[in-house]
């Protein structure tokens, strides 16, 4: 359209009566339209083009409003052509209102935003008999439950009659690439079960997965959403690279789910302009409708009495598409019923806010404690409920799941949001923490308490009056201050037995911290100081080991001794141990910490080595860093002596705007730092370690290294006080920890939900991880690598060059909006390196960083007989190796239990899972079933032996049902 026509008859309507300018908005918009279409028609586009020109020459004449009326109705006329194909085109426009859980206010105000919002909708309803609104989030109704359960009734009329749908398939819109795949799992679960008990709609019913804002979308969201009736998904984020609007999203194991990527925006408005999203949309396509979301939103708001007037105003256009008042179902339907033409997208749809990966480090710490947490809680309630008939707590599980959930949404987890944001984070997780720790204390301790601990001897007939006043109840609630078990002991005096449950289903031989109390020293001879007491453990076979004495304390009107005990322990099992005051054989395996490396190890002499049975790590003096790690089993060296690995790096970015969502320039970078020490602080034999101390400007920092006997990795444990704050003066300061490799050609792969991926990584740009990246290159002409273990860390980044590798992960980083000091405080992080030559098989990475985020829990009990042997048997252990049982939890519903796996290796699985009949029972019935634990229409699972088989897909899920008997 020739922009002199436009500005011509702009200018001659100003100053005109009312309406004037209203005319000539229609008739230009129109006129647009009609141009837009002859690209869509160039059949037609000669004739079209002609009338065009004719209508425009109609509205050059007229000087006066009347005249103007007189000549759109002529030019309107001339168009009549157009205008058929014109009403052929339609815009669906579907009203909604985003509400932003806690962005950049504090929940009083979202809980208001969500009930002002609903007000403003429910009215409008009643104004128009034809208004739809669409809304997501399970958040909001059950603010609406909870806080205005007065809007509830006329919600559900309105979602009876069909005009308001609700598109929650997730308890809120929440991050899709730090979120773990079991809590996805876990989002439809609770919100499907949710929407039916508020609203009756069955999943089928609502197949939608509304996730406009999200920041980014791990390649495995299909494969997941898919196992829950989602077979819709609208987005408006999917990273920076050209994307089809319409298309299939596949997921590794080939489920697929169909997107429509938003050619606007979600906070839409319904104005002339609409139709460009429309003819963009056709020319991609060839589709003649278009789904506009309107609506004022993030602060909600929703749709305005302006919008849907408009559109009402705009469909009575004649050379213009329909608007139509709509919810999604109608469009997806149109999109669905031409299936065939869309194309098909299989790679991860990333990325988009890169600092969102480490921005709020607490936040993401309480995130994934809180997913431990949970995990753990379901497993042993699932074995006390099995091996001791206890009830499980079903209700208390989902009300603390979905407490971790609502963190997940898209500026919380991600760490964009405000202080208020933040202050509520540590409060829901301090809840969060308190209810699964009161699980898992419950559960386990009731397993402890029917375990037969008589190993060490009998428990006197009454306790010693000197032991009595103090022992008992001593040390009341140390070690829950994060949602761990209290290692609070209850003996008056006699032996003291401990009960280790391990909540992954694959065995563990490990070193577990455990803690006495009240234990006075030896006496001392003469005038020397009193001896510490030295302490063995006794396992049920009547092995006895030394117990390494890490050391000692009070802790509010109890001492306290912290102790290392060996123990191995089968999968999702028990076992018993005692710890004996006395001396025990000297160890023949376990891990030292010598100045001079024994000659088997090839490294030089005069540095700092830590050496288990696998491991031999040598340290530089200079910067604390490691510049020998060498894998005893494969005989290769990944470190570097040119380039120590696990050094600390600072950082410092340049000022620049959302600097919680951007990672700007580098203004500044200082590594490694300056070392102010660097010591021997443990020697074994359980467990030693090298401590390095540093200064950086402020703050301080410890960087301890750990090597456990037995052990496949050497974990790094960082403390900070972190003084470092961010700012448009200063910018945005970060701390990293650096692993340069000894690798050529190399590549990583990190976890995502329920999945990995392949990353390039010649940019060193910085990507999401969940629990571990493994970098894989070559060593001369062998394939080596090393995976990095992490705790709570997302940030990775691999700068990979011809004949070397660094891989980064960041640690802390002060971003200063819309939060100005999310950091300042102390950290404690933890890190794990593990070195393997060739390749680490993809299910041993999954367990080794499932391991690392899993400790096995230690509860003190007393001495006493039991129904369960002081050792258990594997409860539920599959195979073969590449399939990894992720989760086992009592089904929601109360029947049986649900068994999750996923399926490592890229292979077909027909996977064997034992089930022990003493603890969980005789397996008397299984099915396959959804993440709704609804049975699919075609089950592959069956009972097999002291268990079940099932098929479970290369690179998929598989959930079963498991129901015993006694």
């Amino acid at each position: 359209m020739p922009a002199s026509n436009e500005q011509s008859l702009r200018r001659r309507v100003r100053g005109l009566a009312s309406g004037a300018a209203d005319l000539a908005e229609r008739i230009i918009a129109e006129l647009s339209f009609a141009e837009g279409l002859c690209g869509l028609h160039p059949r037609r586009a000669g004739a079209w083009r002609k009338l065009i020109a004719r209508a425009w020459g109609v509205l050059a004449r007229p000087r006066s409003a009347p005249g103007l009326k007189r000549a759109v109705a002529d030019a309107e006329k001339l168009l009549a052509p157009v205008g058929k194909v014109a009403r052929t085109y339609t815009v669906h426009c579907v009203g909604h209102g985003h509400i932003d859980m806690n962005w950049m206010w504090s929940w009083p105000e979202t809980v208001a935003v969500t009930h002002d919002t609903f007000v403003t909708v429910l009215k409008l309803m009643e104004e128009f008999d034809d208004f739809c609104y669409t809304q997501s989030q399970a958040s909001v109704y059950a603010i609406v439950r909870d806080y205005h359960p007065e809007l509830l009734e006329p919600i559900r009329a309105r979602v009876a009659e069909g005009r308001w749908e609700v598109a929650a398939a997730h308890w809120v819109e929440g991050d899709k690439n730090l979120a773990c795949g079991e809590s996805l799992a876990r989002h439809l679960l609770y919100t499907r079960r949710f929407v039916r008990e508020l609203f009756a709609i069955d999943p089928e019913d609502q197949p939608l997965d509304w996730e406009p804002d999200t920041f980014g979308h791990a390649i495995t969201v299909p494969t997941i959403v898919s196992r829950a009736a989602v077979r819709r998904y609208y987005m408006c984020r999917g990273g920076h690279w050209d994307k089809p609007p319409v298309f299939w999203y596949r997921g590794p194991d080939g489920s697929r789910i169909l997107v429509y990527l938003e050619t606007g925006w979600y906070n839409g408005r319904v104005e002339p302009g609409a139709t460009e999203g429309l003819l963009k949309l056709a020319a991609a396509t060839g589709l003649r409708d278009r789904m506009l979301v309107y609506g004022v939103g993030d602060h909600g708001g929703g749709p305005t009495r302006r919008d849907i007037r408009r559109a009402r105003e705009m469909n009575d256009w004649p050379i213009f598409p329909a608007f139509r008042p709509a919810t999604t179902r109608d469009f997806y339907a149109i999109l669905e019923a031409e299936g065939d033409r869309w194309p098909v997208v299989d790679r991860e749809l990333n990325f988009e806010f890169t600092g969102c990966y480490t921005s709020q480090s607490r936040i993401k710490r309480n995130n994934r404690l809180g997913e431990n947490h949970m995990l753990e809680a379901e497993a042993a309630a699932a074995l006390a409920a099995g091996a001791l008939g206890r009830p499980c707590p079903h209700e208390a599980l989902r009300k603390t799941w979905i407490d971790v959930l609502f963190s997940h949404f898209h500026d919380i987890l991600p760490g964009s949001g405000s202080p208020e944001t933040r202050a509520y984070n540590e409060g829901m997780f301090q809840r969060i923490a308190a209810s699964a720790g009161t699980i898992k204390t419950g559960v386990i301790r009731a397993l402890a308490s029917a375990v037969d601990t008589r190993i060490a001897g009998e428990a006197p007939a009454a306790p010693s009056p000197a032991r009595e006043p103090t022992a008992f109840g001593a040390g009341a609630g140390r070690g829950a201050g994060l949602g761990g078990l209290s290692s609070a002991g209850h003996v008056a005096d006699g032996p003291r037995p401990f009960v280790v449950f391990n909540p992954t289903a694959w065995p563990r031989r490990e070193v577990v911290p455990a803690t006495v109390w009240d234990v006075a020293p030896d006496a001392p001879a003469g005038d020397a100081p009193p001896a510490p007491k030295r302490f063995r453990v006794r396992t049920p076979d009547g092995r006895a080991a030394p117990a390494q004495t890490l050391g000692t304390g009070n802790y509010w009107g109890h001492r306290y001794t912290d102790l290392l005990l060996p123990v191995d322990v089968a999968a999702m099992s028990y076992a018993a141990l005692a710890v004996e005051e006395g001396d025990a054989p000297d160890a023949t395996t376990g891990v030292r910490c010598v100045e001079d490396p024994p000659r088997q190890v090839p490294f030089g002499t005069g540095c700092p080595t830590l050496e288990n049975e696998r491991l031999a790590v040598r340290f530089d003096p200079l910067t604390g860093g490691v510049v020998g790690l060498l894998d005893k089993d494969g005989g290769v060296d990944l470190a570097d002596p040119r380039r120590p690995m696990a050094v600390l790096e600072y950082i410092r970015e340049r000022p620049g705007g959302m600097s919680a969502w951007v990672i700007h320039e580098t203004a500044e970078r200082r590594c490694p730092l300056p070392v102010e020490s660097l010591r021997n602080v443990r020697a074994g034999p359980h467990e030693a370690a090298t401590e390095a101390r540093l200064k950086l400007d402020d703050s301080t920092l410890t960087v301890t290294y750990v090597l456990r006997a037995g052990a496949r990795w050497l974990e790094v444990r960082i403390a900070a006080t972190w003084l470092h704050r961010g700012g448009p003066d200063v910018g945005t300061p970060k701390l990293r920890m650096r692993f340069p490799l000894a690798l050529a050609d190399a590549r990583a792969t990190y976890e995502v939900p329920f999945g990995t991926i392949r990353r390039d990584g010649r940019d060193g740009e910085e990507v999401p991880a969940l629990r571990f990246a493994d970098v894989l290159g070559r060593q001369g002409r062998a394939a080596a690598g090393c995976a990095v273990l992490n705790d709570g860390k997302h940030g990775h980044a691999l700068d990979a060059r011809d004949d070397a590798a660094t891989l980064s992960v960041t640690l802390l980083r002060s971003s200063y909006e819309p939060d100005p000091l999310p950091e300042i405080g102390d950290h404690a992080m933890r890190l794990a390196i593990v070195p393997h030559a060739g390749r680490l098989p993809a299910g041993e990475r999954v367990r080794l960083a499932a391991a690392f985020n899993h400790p096995l829990h230690v509860v003190p009990t007393d001495a006493h007989p039991g129904d369960l042997a002081p050792v258990g048997p594997a409860v539920v252990a599959a195979r073969p190796d590449g399939v990894v049982v992720s989760s086992v939890r009592p089904a929601d519903d109360g029947d049986g239990f649900i068994v999750h796996l996923h399926e490592t290796a890229g292979r077909n699985a027909n996977a064997r899972v034992a089930v022990d009949d003493g603890l969980l029972g005789r397996v008397e019935d299984v099915v396959e079933v959804d993440l709704l634990e609804r049975a699919v229409k075609t089950s592959t699972a069956r009972p097999a032996g002291a268990g079940f088989a099932v098929r479970v897909p290369a690179r998929g899920i598989a959930a079963v049902r498991v129901r015993t008997g006694r």
